[in-house]
């Protein structure tokens, strides 16, 4: 006798429910964890731009849809539901840890292929196979556990609706979870684990009640049941969860490439507003059971929601429109630093409530019509969520692809109402009422007045609002202008200019200032961009070939074109960047007559593991650290790649822009490079916060000599002497620490890895570690001895 063996003590129907409601919540839970830690390993190797995070969530969706479409065909073949349930909780389980060491190094998984170039086609159809196994199952558990409980028609609406809530708010429970805890304490190992924990659970839960459950759920597992041949549904239902999840998927890209800019590109910033969009879908599924729409007609209720839906996706754009004059006012609040953050968020999710709630609310009345007649409702059930998920895929493939990059995200948010408007003229005719066609023109006539005279989306106010908060102490009263603004892969790229200063034009991306030109003078460059490429020239004299992460203002480019070099491949993320420094120079960058520059779009590791070159000079100048794609390029598993790229004598140039970070995440960061770099030198900008560490395989000579007549070559001179470096001896003013000083003041730290994290999530952490402060330059001058002696030339 086995476990799976039948008894005669059966639970009650609601007990059922009760229990798959439960099991559905957690399997909900468990997706998401899976969903927010395999966008974020797989930015490691496809890296974090919206289209990067468009083609994983395709693939994740795609996978879903195929799952859930198959289920049906999985209940028939098996018949036992709730055995199958538990097996495929298992398997998801087991594929998602043995996924864990190949996602993890999928970089150079995609390096050893007898490729040149690993493309975003290639890597979607790389990433599509190593989730699908996962992800299928993953969509067989709503369908499956369906019909587990639901085994006649008999208040089929207000079940379905209560399943979808439990489930969705699994989703968000896993969304928020992953993001704010799970994440930042466990990293992604542990997290990975901590999901496949869940699973595990509800297998051993579910065979505790096994016999049990199969007792009081016997009508399903006749194979007469199942087996019916049932091709009853209705077309109009199925079209309308085919537009909804279209519009719904390509709405959700379309807010969080907006609400990114107030969030940050984190960990957080995705958790958070998937949450949001979660929780509304949530509450609108739950509110279906009430009474007062229990005696609605479904085709009545498609019709008017689908009306009422695509007014407040339109009510939406408009809530975005003036939300930075809303977050303006928010700034003026003399509240604490928590309540004004989560007030800020807050309003997000209100803006966004009435859409996203009734998106919720559809999709089970379109479900219940779908197979209205349908004698086995379940087993269609499978099917219409595979056509609402993959419509989604299509939506957000189109939204990130083509719609927002050749459009906007305005344009995007009008074209889905205007979608959903259309689509209720489905059920046009199924109303019984002489007025109906004038209900539909009144209401398109308030869409067309919504649409045409209330706000659209302002990209430039919302940019001018996020330069105010970041800059309100040094620029408080100082008018800024944005000269050029565009939305590129990674966020709004722009260029802006105090009037205080109107030849300095500063490069943005989000509103966060990333660097700076002076277009009236070009040998004012900004110092420590300079230094990132003229150093480890003074260090290494005799190099030929160098490889710059970020074009950025193209300063340090510019530095390493000073010299002799040979070649100068320079890599940049977001081709919107160099479209935004173009407009600075008459079309054109300043690097593009120079025959030795190569710039290309990729993401840096990709690259650095796709080319069998090495380098004498490596400059990586990420400017936030803290940020998704910045994090990836500032932990040891990325010196790591960086280290096997160099030359023998090759010298690495890493900077760490002190502001925004604390004194714990710093040490995490230089503890990763010294454990990378056995020769490690610093240098530190006290007045610009500014830090760079030149790590190499060789030792690290300073002559004294040979730097100052390599100092006095006329363009590097012109340079650096607005800055009072004249000399050698004046560059030595700019020495922090050796690398035996920053291995003693980071012995105590975790080293920053691709599984931990640590960069991006130490908000989360901040407060549970004793000491800790923002004060790194404090930090820094605590621990100076400016001995130089290990690096001086005999």
């Amino acid at each position: 006798m086995t476990i799976f063996n039948h008894s005669s003590e059966a639970l009650s129907r609601m007990t059922v429910g009760w229990i798959v409601s439960i099991f559905l919540l957690l399997s909900g839970s468990s997706a998401l964890i899976y969903q927010v830690l395999w966008v974020r390993l797989l930015s490691l190797s496809i890296g974090s731009t919206s289209i990067s995070i468009s083609t994983v969530l395709a693939a994740f969706f795609l996978g879903l849809g195929l799952g859930s479409y198959f289920a049906g065909h999985i209940l028939q073949r098996f018949k036992n539901a709730f055995k199958i349930y538990l097996f495929v909780e298992i398997g998801i389980a087991l594929s998602a840890l043995s996924l864990l060491p190949i996602l993890l190094d999928l970089d150079y998984y995609l390096s050893i292929l007898p490729i040149t170039e690993a493309g975003l086609g290639l890597k979607f159809f790389v990433v599509m196979l190593l989730l699908l196994i996962p992800t299928f199952l993953i969509g067989t558990t709503f369908p499956i556990l369906v019909a587990v409980a639901i085994l006649n028609k008999d208040g089929i609406g207000n079940r379905l609706a209560h399943f979808y809530a439990f489930n969705t708010l699994g989703a968000v429970t896993g969304a928020l979870l992953s993001g704010f805890v799970l994440i930042p304490y466990f990293g992604l190992d542990g997290t990975l684990y901590i999901a496949a924990s869940i699973n595990a659970f509800i297998v051993f839960a579910g065979l505790l009640i096994y016999r049990r459950i199969i007792s009081s759920s016997s009508p399903l597992f006749t194979s007469s049941a199942i087996t019916e041949k049932d091709d009853k549904f209705n077309i109009k239902a199925l079209i309308v969860l085919f537009v909804t999840g279209f519009v719904a998927m390509a709405t959700e890209v379309g807010w969080m490439k907006f609400l990114i800019v107030y969030t940050g590109n984190t960990i957080y910033g995705f958790s958070l507003i998937l949450s949001m969009f979660l929780v509304g879908i949530a509450l609108g599924s739950y509110a279906l059971k009430l009474r007062v729409f229990s005696s609605i007609e479904a085709k009545k209720m498609l019709f008017f929601g689908l009306i009422l839906l695509s007014v407040m996706l339109l009510a939406a754009r408009v809530g975005l429109g003036v939300f930075s004059d809303i977050y303006e006012q928010l700034n003026t609040l003399e509240v604490d630093a928590f309540v004004y953050r989560w007030s800020k968020y807050l309003v997000m999710f209100l803006l966004l409530l009435p859409a996203t709630a009734l998106f919720g609310a559809l999709f089970p009345v379109a479900l219940k019509l779908y197979s209205a007649d349908s004698q086995v409702f379940y087993s269609h059930v499978g099917k219409a969520y595979a056509i609402n998920i993959i419509a989604g895929v299509f939506g957000s493939v189109i939204a990130g692809f083509w719609i927002i990059p050749y459009f906007s995200t305005d344009v995007l948010l009008s074209a889905g109402a205007l979608v959903i408007l259309f689509s209720s003229l489905l059920f046009v005719n199924d109303i019984k009422s002489k007025n109906i066609f004038y209900i539909w023109s009144s209401f398109t006539i308030i869409f067309v007045f919504i649409s045409t005279y209330l706000p659209h989306i302002d990209y430039r106010s919302m940019i001018n609002i996020v330069v105010q908060r970041d800059t309100k102490h040094a620029s408080a009263h100082v008018k800024s202008t944005i000269h050029y603004l565009k939305e590129g892969q990674t966020g709004i790229i722009g260029i802006l200019s105090y009037d205080n200063y109107p030849c300095i034009k500063r490069l943005f991306n989000n509103g966060m200032n990333e660097s700076w030109v002076d277009i009236c003078d070009a040998d004012n460059l900004l110092l420590n961009e300079f230094l990132l490429g003229e150093i480890p020239l003074l260090l290494n004299p005799l190099a030929k070939k160098a490889f710059v992460v970020g074009y950025g203002g193209g300063t340090t480019v510019k530095a390493l074109a000073m010299n002799e070099l040979e070649r100068i491949d320079v890599v940049e993320l977001d081709s919107a960047v160099l479209d935004a420094m173009r407009t600075l120079y008459d079309n054109k960058l300043p690097t593009d007559e120079d025959k030795r520059v190569h710039v290309t779009i990729n993401d840096a590791r990709n690259t650095l593991l796709m080319s069998d070159n090495t380098y004498d000079v490596i400059v990586s100048q990420p400017s936030h650290p803290w940020l998704s794609g910045a994090s990836n390029v500032m932990n040891r598993d990325f010196f790591e790649i960086v280290k096997s790229r160099l030359s023998p004598n090759g010298i690495n140039a890493q900077w760490v822009p002190l502001f925004k970070i604390d004194v714990a995440t710093f040490k995490s960061i230089i503890k990763a490079y010294t454990d990378t770099f056995e020769y490690v030198i610093s240098f530190v900008d006290i007045s610009t916060r500014d830090f760079i560490m030149f790590g190499s395989n060789q030792p690290i000579v300073f002559d004294y000599e040979r730097i100052q007549k390599q100092m006095q070559v006329p363009q590097i001179k012109r340079v650096l002497q607005p800055h009072n470096i004249e000399n050698s001896y004046d560059l030595i003013r700019h020495f922090a620490l050796s690398r035996e000083e920053l291995v003693a003041i980071s012995a105590s730290a975790i080293s920053a890895t691709d599984k931990n994290v640590l960069a991006e999530t130490f908000n989360s952490r901040f407060y549970d570690i004793q000491g800790n402060s923002f004060d790194t330059v404090g930090f820094l001058k605590s621990n100076f001895s400016h001995d130089m002696s290990s690096y001086l030339k005999n």
